[in-house]
């Protein structure tokens, strides 16, 4: 997309009155002193794009800007407008873009400000005008691309350098390294690197370490004064043979006396079974069971009948109760009955109202007749109350006749349940005394007559003869004998541990010397693989390097640095004939940026006006592939002056 600035008209803008900018899509040159406002136009073209100036402070807010003119004691001038109109072609298509900035006045007081838009005449609000010109292009690349300063100065050096590789594309793969490829399995070459540093850094602390224990171990054999031991060590192997040969006997008794306990827990068994026969057999029922159920049901039947008898007494009480509350609630109506007669009198039997309490004169026939109604009424009243009354007292006579039915009812019910129970009392003080005496007749089985029992006896016999004898004093004397050979054997080692630790040492160094020389040679592959990496690295950044450089005519980047170590760290630096960004005069700074926009343009595909402050400054070319705006500072300039350049012209010159 190729954007031009046509036009733009300045009004009240921080220090500009009036300022109209008519390019028609060339490029210009605009003179003045240093202070009159170059630098103002740049910040007035960012406020109406994105509401920011050319520092990136907003209008608003903490560490804002100050965008509306200012009096003699630095405070906004009241009673101003601010406006900034621009037409800008968008490949071809043109656009008109508006921002008012307007005092909110309330009751003649200032109480802030707000911001109107236009879009091609079309009022928007600020949230839709922003989001308009966001579709048309994003704020950071338009300032990355119209911001002579913001790649090197305002942006980290690692964006810079991811930029920088985004545009050099695809890099390749140093050749000669397919051994290192093969062992990165998954890792980047820095991430192999890191692990190849860790097996060294622990390898050589490893290494380290053995040579002082190899030391102390042959410090020790040095004082130890060797002997001959022969006699010693054969007495000992005679004695741990005893003692192996003991334990052997040892165990075997062990299992010898674990099956006894088996035996043992068995007979204990049997026995408890014995007993447990024994008890069944003399508590067997099966003979006189039909007996006993007999008598069971004859128990529970008369248990039914007591029940039955307590059930109906119950009932009988509950209805009584009832009785009592009714007779209660009765007395309590009859008693406000008593009440409401008397009230109802005495209403009947007032005198007449029929003189004014005023002026006791005799009041007319229809007061009169108003009077005699409001008596008629309270009597009516006054009866309605007794009717109900009257009413509570009849239902609690009717419920006290119905509860008294129910006990009459109920009394009888009771009557017959005692003559069921009484007779059932009778028949089980016959029935049971016979159901007894036939239960006492019946014998059980003598566990002498009982096959199981009989089986369980003979189980006995034979697990007591399985028993045996203990083996406890046999593996007494095996423990007395296997502490003697265990002590006689604790001074023959006592005699031998410096020999046989002699023996250790010497097996350990030889062991530590093979670890030392396997620590070695581990150690020079890992160095070997190191110095591969940063080989490879060295190689990798000249490919990177090559790859950036080649994309841009003056500037070169330097994208790695050397350590002391020999190894490359990243860092992204431009630089013009060998000259650091940091050292350069203003003028090749503006000159490195141009370069770096037209490389950046081409890329994202996109030109946008470039304005090119302290252009005073610039005494070589000026190579701009896209509008050129050049804020020039003037001696003797008062006034803002612009000149249009053609772009072809300027190319030409």
């Amino acid at each position: 997309m190729n954007i031009n600035l046509k036009q733009m008209q300045i009004e009240n803008f921080k220090g500009i009155k009036s300022f109209a900018l008519d390019l028609d899509g060339n490029n210009c040159v605009i003179k003045a002193e240093n202070g009159i406002g170059k630098t103002t136009i740049y910040d007035a073209f960012l406020w109406l794009l994105f509401g920011k100036n050319s520092e990136g402070k907003t209008d608003s807010g903490k560490g804002r800007f100050e965008l509306r003119p200012l009096d003699g004691d630095n405070q906004p001038i009241k009673g101003l407008v601010l406006a900034i109109e621009a037409v800008i072609e968008f490949d071809g298509v043109v656009h008109t873009f508006k921002k008012e900035h307007h005092e909110k006045v309330v009751k003649g007081s200032l109480r802030g400000y707000e911001t109107l838009c236009w879009i091609d005449e079309v009022p928007k609000k600020v949230g839709e005008y922003g989001e308009y010109i966001g579709e048309l292009i994003s704020e950071d690349t338009f300032k990355l691309l119209t911001d002579l300063t913001y790649f090197n100065s305002k942006m980290h050096w690692k964006e810079r350098r991811a930029v920088l590789l985004d545009i050099a594309g695809e890099i390749g793969t140093p050749e000669g390294f397919d051994e290192l490829i093969a062992a990165l399995n998954g890792r980047t070459v820095d991430e192999y690197k890191k692990v190849l540093a860790e097996q060294k850094k622990r390898m050589v602390k490893e290494r380290n370490e053995i040579n002082p224990r190899i030391d102390e171990l042959q410090r020790g054999l040095d004082d130890y004064a060797g002997s001959d031991t022969s006699e010693l060590e054969s007495k000992r192997d005679a004695i741990q043979a005893e003692i192996a040969e003991l334990d052997t006997k040892r165990n075997d008794l062990f299992a010898q006396e674990k099956e006894r306990q088996a035996n043992i827990e068995k007979l204990n068994s049997l026995k408890a079974q014995k007993l447990t026969r024994e008890a069944e057999l003399n508590n067997d029922t099966t003979g006189i069971q039909g007996l006993l159920d007999k008598k069971a049901k004859i128990e529970k039947g008369i248990s039914g009948c007591r029940q039955a008898v307590a059930d109906v007494e119950t009932a009988i009480k509950a209805e009584e109760s009832a009785i009592k509350n009714d007779q209660a609630e009765m007395q309590s109506a009859m008693s406000r009955l008593t009440g409401i007669r008397d009230e109802y009198t005495q209403a009947s039997e007032a005198p007449a109202d029929d003189t004014c309490y005023a002026c006791s004169q005799k009041l007319p026939q229809d007061k009169l007749a108003e009077n005699n109604q409001k008596r008629q009424d309270k009597l009516a009243e006054i009866a309605k109350r007794g009717d109900e009354i009257k009413q509570d007292v009849n239902n609690c006579k009717a419920s006290i006749a119905e509860h008294e039915a129910k006990i009459k009812d109920l009394n009888d019910q009771l009557e017959k349940a005692n003559i069921k129970l009484q007779e059932g009392l009778d028949y089980q003080a016959v029935e049971v005394k016979k159901l007894d005496a036939q239960i006492d007749s019946n014998h059980t089985t003598p566990p002498q007559e009982d096959i199981t029992w009989q089986s369980i006896c003979k189980d006995i016999d034979l697990a007591e003869v399985e028993i045996g004898e203990p083996v406890t004093d046999q593996l007494e004397a095996i423990e007395a004998d296997r502490t003697a050979k265990n002590n006689e054997l604790a001074e023959i080692n006592s005699s031998l541990s410096k020999a046989d630790r002699m023996k250790q040492d010497k097996a350990r160094i030889e062991e530590l010397e093979a670890k030392e020389k396997e620590l070695a040679q581990s150690i020079a592959d890992v160095d070997k693989q190191l110095a591969d990496i940063e080989q490879y690295n060295a190689t990798y950044s000249e490919m990177i390097e090559s790859a950036v450089n080649g994309k841009f005519k003056h500037v070169k980047f330097k994208l790695f640095s050397e350590l002391l170590n020999g190894g490359l760290d990243d860092c992204c630096d431009a630089t013009l004939d060998g000259i650091a960004y940091s050292d350069m005069s203003t003028g090749q700074r503006i000159f490195v940026g141009i370069d770096i926009v037209n490389v950046l343009s081409a890329h994202y595909n996109l030109s946008v006006p470039l304005f090119i402050d302290h252009a005073e400054s610039l005494t070589l070319p000026i190579e701009a592939n896209s509008q050129t705006v050049e804020l020039y500072a003037s001696r003797g300039v008062k006034e803002l002056t612009c000149n249009t350049v053609e772009i072809a012209e300027r190319q030409v010159a």
